[in-house]
């Protein structure tokens, strides 16, 4: 199949998103931008208003480029709760699948510079932060919380499911975040299939005890 060729309103937010996934927004210039684009100086203004609108579209864009994790999830999440019952080990199985999902979308070399953006923008919140949590990171959490409520009896809104979501969202992401400590730690020149697995099974194995499913650690269907 041939190429997609991108717009140049596509080639503005993947060129700027880079750049700004490197440094602040303050820091990085709309020339660079047009620079690294191809575009006239004049394409930011008539697509996007400004840099900040430019730098909104970015996250919208992001956003949705997410979507398919986030609807995969949501329909595994209801299909793998009722079937489940009270089966712990088909919880233990949507644990797994999940943090396979999501490593894998972390370590997707399309996705490496947005998660570096989204790292930035909790760090150091802009309007933008308010459009990541609604448009992704809610939706993600609130998922986790469903299924964490459901093993341990607790109110999926409760303060310590909450709690609980944030840390297995950010046990799952730390790895592709911190990838250069990663691998100095490790002794690895690169994170390729085999050193991905490894961090899969690790991470799901510490996410199943923490949520008193440590008995599956090793049984778990991954996919």
């Amino acid at each position: 199949m041939p190429e997609t060729t991108q717009t140049a309103s596509d080639r503005m937010i993947e060129a700027a998103g880079r750049l700004f996934s490197e440094r602040p927004f303050d820091a990085v210039s709309t020339r660079e931008i047009a620079s690294a684009a191809g575009v006239n100086l004049s394409a930011i203004s008539y697509h996007f208003e400004n840099k900040e609108g430019l730098y909104r579209a970015i996250f919208r864009k992001i956003i949705q480029d997410l979507k398919p994790v986030r609807v995969g999830l949501a329909i595994l999440l209801e299909n793998q709760l009722t079937a489940a019952r009270d089966d712990r080990k088909a919880y233990a199985d949507f644990i797994a699948i999940f943090v396979s999902r999501v490593v894998d979308s972390a370590f997707s070399p399309s996705t490496r510079w947005k998660m570096r953006l989204l790292k930035r923008e909790t760090e150091m919140p802009t309007e933008c932060f308010q459009i990541l949590m609604e448009g992704h990171v809610d939706v993600i959490h609130d998922l986790l919380g469903i299924l964490i409520a459901k093993i341990s009896g607790d109110s999926p809104t409760s303060e310590k499911v909450k709690l609980e979501a944030n840390a297995i969202l950010s046990l799952c992401l730390q790895y592709a975040l911190n990838e250069e400590l990663v691998k100095a730690r490790l002794g690895w020149t690169s994170i390729g299939p085999s050193e991905i697995q490894k961090i899969k099974n690790i991470t799901t194995e510490l996410i199943l005890r923490s949520v008193n499913l440590g008995e599956y650690g090793g049984l778990t269907t991954k996919g």
